[in-house]
């Protein structure tokens, strides 16, 4: 045997693993990169120029915030609020109740909240 080839006991085996088990809870950017993923590109370019929240209340979450970096970015996004509002109601259909779409203003934000049930 060639000093460069290891012997078969010099590696060790694991068995296999089965990464579904890992992660069994899904978390915030799990169903915001579902959520992202529904969409066609038009409207993924408007949500990249936003940022989001989950808005919680007793450790469920009740609402989303989305908090577009610009007017011109509120107001495309605002044109698209069903879509956004179904895709909302598809990811998180027990616990979401309503969304938000902001925008910056000074120091404040201002925006349109939308009911889903």
């Amino acid at each position: 045997m060639h000093f460069l080839e290891p012997e078969e006991e010099d590696y060790l085996f694991c068995p296999p693993f089965d990464w579904d088990d890992l992660f069994t809870e899904e978390t915030f950017g799990d169903r915001l990169r579902l959520f992202y993923n529904q969409f066609n590109c038009s409207t993924r370019a408007l949500l990249d120029a936003a940022l989001f929240r989950e808005i919680e209340h007793n450790s469920i979450v009740v609402g989303l915030e989305i908090l577009c970096e610009n007017q011109i970015v509120y107001k495309r996004t605002l044109q698209k609020y069903q879509k956004i509002g179904n895709q909302i109601r598809w990811i998180w259909p027990e616990t979401v109740t309503q969304f938000e779409i902001l925008v910056p203003r000074g120091s404040d934000r201002c925006g349109r909240v939308f009911k889903l049930r």
